[in-house]
């Protein structure tokens, strides 16, 4: 009993390899320097919509409609931006630039507006 529990731990112990496999890039996917003006401008598009529809039901029609609507305009479909941001999200390093560019962004565009 006990070899035949040694064996199948030997066994699945060897099969794992340690490394994980993080998934290809889509055909299809959207370059990072488009995906940090598309967050930018969502991120500004939730901040407007939360601010304006405090009740959550309300808030996530809203956001969600105006979300699409915004793609569409862009030219880019839902699920073609899903499967980007899905794979920055897996490569976190990539997403922390991402999400750097935007919180400069945003920071000097504050600046600006303080300013004047």
């Amino acid at each position: 009993m006990k070899l035949k529990l040694l064996v199948i731990t030997g066994l699945v112990l060897g099969a794992c390899s340690g490394e994980i496999k993080l998934p290809d890039a889509p055909d299809d996917l959207i370059p990072k320097d488009s995906m940090v003006v598309l967050l930018k401008d969502m991120t500004i598009l939730e901040s407007a919509v939360q601010n304006r529809y405090k009740n959550v039901t309300v808030f996530y029609k809203v956001m969600t409609s105006s979300g699409k609507a915004y793609l569409k305009e862009r030219k880019i479909t839902p699920e073609r931006f899903e499967r980007s941001y899905d794979y920055y999200v897996v490569h976190d390093a990539e997403l922390q630039e991402i999400y750097t560019e935007i919180m400069d962004s945003l920071t000097r565009e504050g600046e600006k507006l303080q300013n004047q």
